[in-house]
């Protein structure tokens, strides 16, 4: 619902033309994008991960609100974690991995996530939205590898490996998750591109830093909102919802069902977007 609302209200009058757009119009349709990549993709999944449990078949959580992660190695952790996991076992693993030397390890990361963006399509944007997480993964091991030695010069009992992000809230956090968020919002604008050309036009029309939203109806911000804060509610809301409905009797259940069928019926587009996933 949320990821076809914003492709065709926003995110594809935007990108096919970006010139007819303030700045501000443009960065909202990047935003746009990144929460139609992940609802659509996410969202599929989702489905698909339900539709099999129907059938006693589980298979495991492929999301895990990547926009939540502190930096890219996170992100990494929390999105398409069925192929990020492949790209780990089939290609970095067998490249060498980190067995092999520090720069080894950061050239591993780059081909690794070059060929990920090459296996979308043989287009250069792809090669260029890899090329760029690869780099900001090496960027970011090298940097944690920094900081792991420098822990160990004060306590030689400190772990080798960083450990992973801690969870809660500190200003610290914030400021990876806003700034992960804009680099892999940024890295998108070559992924939804066609060309270059377009690409080039997104950004550079965020260079203009025009405020002027005619085209940002109240509707468009209060779905991005909804995905935005649905994203990053915690956890412990969704497992509550869960039990409440699994406590609830039957009768119950099957309202709650129908009233939700009905919600997405009323919800649905007159045209249906195909999955932005199904491409490749």
């Amino acid at each position: 619902v949320i990821g076809d609302y914003l492709a065709l209200n926003l995110v594809d009058r935007v990108f096919d033309a970006p010139l007819m757009y303030s700045a501000l119009e443009c960065y909202a349709a990047i935003v746009g994008y990144a929460l139609q990549i992940y609802c659509d993709f996410s969202g599929y999944t989702d489905i698909a991960i339900g539709s099999a449990l129907l059938l006693g078949v589980r298979f495991p959580l492929n999301f895990n609100a990547p926009y939540k992660a502190p930096n890219v190695v996170d992100f990494w952790r929390r999105w398409h974690i069925s192929l990020s996991t492949w790209l780990r076992d089939y290609l970095y693993i067998s490249l060498g991995g980190n067995r092999r030397g520090k720069v080894r390890t950061y050239l591993n990361l780059m081909i690794t996530m070059l060929l990920g963006g090459l296996w979308h399509g043989a287009s250069w944007t792809f090669v260029v939205w890899g090329g760029l997480h690869g780099a900001a993964l090496a960027v970011t091991k090298m940097f944690q590898d920094w900081r792991a030695r420098r822990a160990r010069a004060k306590d030689p009992s400190a772990p080798r490996r960083p450990a992973p992000p801690a969870p809660g809230f500190s200003w610290g956090r914030l400021l990876g998750v806003v700034a992960t968020f804009h680099f892999v919002c940024a890295c998108w604008v070559f992924f939804r591109a066609e060309t270059f050309a377009q690409a080039h036009l997104m950004f550079s029309q965020l260079g203009t830093l025009t405020t002027f939203h005619p085209n940002l109806h109240p509707s468009i911000l209060l779905v991005m909102a909804i995905g935005l804060v649905s994203h990053f509610l915690p956890d412990r809301l969704y497992q509550g919802a869960l039990n409440g409905f699994v406590r609830m009797p039957a009768p119950a259940q099957g309202l709650a069902l129908f009233l939700a069928a009905v919600a997405l019926r009323q919800l649905a587009s007159t045209s249906a977007v195909p999955f932005v996933y199904f491409q490749f």
